[in-house]
């Protein structure tokens, strides 16, 4: 009797193993459930917990930069605006036959120091979003360092 009682308690205990192996491998509750269980009644780390934590950093990497391109964006549409309406406003005073040359060099000076500002922003928002490369410096020279001495 004592043998029986001894194989049939083995046998339920590999039975039981099998089974549940196979739960944890095919049931997604199943695995989060004992994963659960055995990280807060075993203080044991879980991959579960180790995910859900990778994804939480993940999150807000993205809100982050989805708050550094939405802050670009804005500066850039504004900056935008304001070069686009003095193009526009400037068109009959650059018609002016003397005063039209002043004019012209005024709103291209004011053009390139509007470019270099865009630069200056795209040079903020790489390293914001994580890219290892900056804005050239050769480029932050070439724009932001013209010299209008014309005359």
């Amino acid at each position: 009797m004592i043998i029986w009682t001894k194989r049939l308690l083995l046998t339920c205990t590999i039975l039981g193993l099998l089974a549940t192996n196979v739960l944890t491998l095919t049931s997604t509750a199943f695995n989060a459930a004992l994963s659960g269980l055995m990280g807060t009644a075993l203080g044991v780390p879980t991959v579960t917990d180790a995910l859900n934590n990778k994804i939480a950093k993940q999150d807000k990497a993205i809100e982050k930069r989805k708050s550094i391109t939405r802050k670009f964006g804005n500066r850039l549409a504004t900056r935008t605006k304001r070069v686009a309406a003095a193009s526009v406003a400037a068109i009959l005073g650059e018609a002016i036959p003397i005063l039209g040359f002043g004019l012209l060099v005024a709103g291209t000076a004011y053009e390139l120091y509007e470019a270099c500002e865009r630069m200056k922003d795209l040079d903020e928002l790489y390293p914001g979003l994580g890219m290892t490369d900056e804005v050239p410096g050769d480029v932050l020279r070439e724009v932001c360092g013209v010299d209008l001495n014309l005359l």
